[in-house]
């Protein structure tokens, strides 16, 4: 069995250079996507959690004045319901996910 050092020196002497090992490179070519896919991930489930964090700061103040005041939760139900009927009968939902895909 050679070492690293003899290998090298084999490959250096060798008149012309080596076949490519197409195997190698596709591990190769395979390990760096799956870094990337790790990196990318990481940042996705990060930001994910910043959002997250974000809406769940935001949204309890306003359960909290919501729960203080049922006139106003009235209203704001009524309001979002408008809201989601418009964009249900609207082809901006049909749009919003034709563009998606």
């Amino acid at each position: 069995m050679m070492n690293s050092e003899e290998r090298l020196n084999r490959a250096l002497g060798a008149p012309a250079a080596p076949a490519k090992d197409m195997h190698f490179t596709l591990l190769v070519m395979r390990r760096a996507e799956e870094e990337r896919f790790r990196a990318a991930m990481g940042r996705r489930v990060i930001w994910g959690g910043v959002l997250g964090t974000l809406v769940v700061a935001a949204a309890l103040p306003l359960a909290g004045l919501l729960a203080a005041n049922p006139g106003a939760t009235e209203d704001v139900a009524l309001a979002l319901g408008a809201v989601a009927a418009v964009w249900a009968l609207s082809g901006a939902r049909r749009t919003a996910f034709g563009r998606a895909r």
